[in-house]
């Protein structure tokens, strides 16, 4: 006897999840992960380039990420209207 309670939910969609993904938001990770494995490579290595590539990493996460909040901020606005002035 099984009801229909007990059916297991589907497994999600990979595909639509990875869609639902902003790509700024995944170029900031990116970018982020590979800024600070540079870190720790320069850091060891006292490589000084490699410091310098690190620090170009996580400049560019940072500007990924500003982008994916400017993003955020104008879906809201569009959905919710801009904030009026007090």
């Amino acid at each position: 006897m099984t009801s229909a309670r007990t059916k297991e939910a589907p497994p999600p969609n990979v595909a639509a999840m990875k869609a639902s993904r902003p790509p700024a938001l995944v170029a900031s990770v990116v970018f982020g992960v590979i800024g600070g494995v540079l870190l720790g490579i320069g850091f060891v290595t006292r490589s000084t380039p490699v410091l310098v590539f690190s620090g170009l990493g996580g400049a560019l996460s940072l500007a990924s990420a500003l982008v994916w909040r400017s993003q955020l901020i104008d879906a809201w606005r569009a959905e919710h209207g801009r904030p009026s002035a007090r």
